[in-house]
């Protein structure tokens, strides 16, 4: 499914080769980059746009679900990287991964040639990339020289606007555990504090001569961009030091304001599938809200860029299999819109207007918006106010199944399972070996829980069912832990846990 924008945030702060040291600044870079992108007030991206890639193992697995991101992007591609940058012997440029080996870094590491047939393959009309990381890395730097012009000539791509840290070293503070590294520090510092005198929305060549006079002024190394058509004046975030002007608003606040009393007007529906049904396929904004003695909360606001009822029925169906939430608390309501809504953002309004009054929907920028993005998020752990650890799935949801008492294959068990549950189920990978298992079928429902034993057992210990707090996999391994795991089963073990956010917070065993 093609989707309008995605952020690819790539962080690695640890390696297995000691001759790569861990960047501990990295990690901090990479979450404060995703809170600067998902900030409603800074750069408005949706949480389910942006998609972190913490401390990827392998650069195969890297580059191929950059490749499958990339290819699903129409709109905005932004690639952001933080962490290690080595130069091959051919001086072309690699980003380390968690396994790259330093005396092998085309053969280990991800080539810069594979970002750029990304950014070649995607369909994306803009395309930003941004990368934090040394050329060569501290440890090589008799070979920066050889490789100064590689990454220069590389992003000389049609439609794409490339930032970069550093020609050669670039500078990561070691001492500090909470800082990030500078090159990022002072992007984000910058946007954060917008520019006095520039425009209303800053792009990144407004931020490029404020952050290379900054980072200069430090003695820090400075950074290098290359922009090609008219991508380069994409608008990357609103510069909040804007003191307003006399230039033309597409947006009138007269107009806005009316926006926003004709949308708090609308009545008021039941998240129900009945009320869903009745709606027509149409664009607009809509609001989810909790009902309360007091005013009822608004939880979500969004936008359905072709149907607000599509949007909903998934609301509705992933909140379903969730513990502590009652979907009878739930309502909706909706405004059709005839604008066109990836260019009016109205969400992105609302959202503001909210922040204004003091009111912060809780499920955006939770990952409540977030469909299952593929195996390269499962690792990552969740803060302790996701979406999925408020919420986890709900193992006791029954399923039944279409031949009781007969026969049938794992690999088909596991497709009603995946076809019943309203939480993502995946199987990866779908290997012959499951249409060799066989076993019946019982009679009558069953929990989520109680299938999954079943079906555990008739795969035996080399497989692994991992329920997470927000998902479930079946892959062929053993001992694999998640950070955010609620329960595994292998073979006739089933092991429960508790999700390491759960335990850091002090959460309930049940979160």
């Amino acid at each position: 499914m093609e989707s309008d924008d995605a952020a690819i945030l790539i962080g690695v702060s640890q390696y297995r080769d000691p001759a790569l040291l861990d960047v501990p600044a990295a990690r901090n870079s990479l979450h404060a980059m995703h809170r600067l992108l998902t900030s409603p007030e800074l750069c408005g991206w949706s949480e389910e746009q942006v998609h972190v890639l913490e401390d990827p193992a392998g650069a195969t697995d890297l580059a191929l679900e950059l490749h499958r991101l990339a290819e699903e992007t129409t709109g905005t591609l932004l690639i952001y990287f933080v962490g290690h940058g080595v130069v091959s012997k051919s001086g072309a440029l690699c980003l380390a991964a968690g396994d790259t080996q330093l005396r092998y870094p085309d053969l280990t590491g991800l080539e810069y040639d594979k970002v750029r047939s990304a950014l070649l393959d995607s369909p994306a009309q803009v395309k930003l990339v941004i990368l934090d990381c040394c050329y060569s890395g501290r440890i090589i730097q008799g070979l920066a020289g050889a490789g100064e012009g590689q990454l220069v000539d590389s992003t000389d791509i049609c439609g794409v606007y490339t930032l970069t840290a550093a020609d050669q070293v670039a500078h990561v503070p070691t001492r500090d555990e909470t800082a990030g590294t500078s090159f990022t520090q002072v992007l984000c510092d910058i946007v954060r504090s917008g520019i006095p005198g520039a425009p209303p929305t800053l792009a990144l060549t407004d931020i490029y001569p404020k952050l290379k006079s900054t980072l200069k002024a430090r003695g820090l190394p400075e950074p290098n961009h290359r922009g090609t058509d008219t991508v380069a004046s994409y608008p990357f975030s609103r510069n909040v030091a804007y003191a307003g002007g006399t230039g033309f608003r597409l947006l009138p606040q007269e107009h806005v304001d009316h926006f926003f009393r004709i949308l708090a007007a609308q009545p008021r529906h039941d998240l129900t599938a009945e009320s869903i049904e009745k709606l027509e396929d149409w664009p607009g904004v809509y609001l989810l809200h909790r009902e309360s003695d007091d005013a009822p909360e608004i939880l979500y606001a969004a936008r359905g860029d072709r149907s607000i009822a599509v949007r909903l029925g998934q609301h509705l169906r992933k909140i379903s299999g969730r513990c502590h939430v009652d979907v009878r608390d739930l309502s909706f309501s909706y405004l059709k819109l005839d604008d066109d809504l990836s260019v009016l953002a109205p969400e992105r309004l609302v959202i503001q207007h909210l922040h204004a009054q003091g009111r912060s929907p809780q499920w955006n920028n939770s990952g409540f918006g977030n469909n299952d993005a593929g195996r390269m998020r499962d690792s990552r752990r969740r803060s302790g106010d996701h979406f999925d650890v408020l919420h986890p799935i709900d193992l006791s949801w029954p399923v039944r199944f279409d031949a009781p008492k007969s026969k049938v294959t794992a690999r088909k068990m596991a497709a009603q399972l995946r076809a019943q549950l309203p939480y993502s189920f995946r199987i990866e990978p779908w290997e012959t070996e499951l249409d060799h298992v066989r076993l019946a079928l019982p009679d009558g429902s069953l929990s989520a829980d109680q299938a999954f034993r079943l079906l555990a057992t008739a795969m035996g210990d080399s497989w692994q069912i991992s329920a997470l707090v927000g998902q479930v996999l079946i892959c062929r391994e053993q001992g694999k832990k998640y950070p955010n795991a609620i329960r595994y089963y292998a073979g006739t073990r089933t092991i429960t846990e508790m999700p390491e956010v759960c335990e850091a917070a002090g959460l309930p065993d049940d979160c």
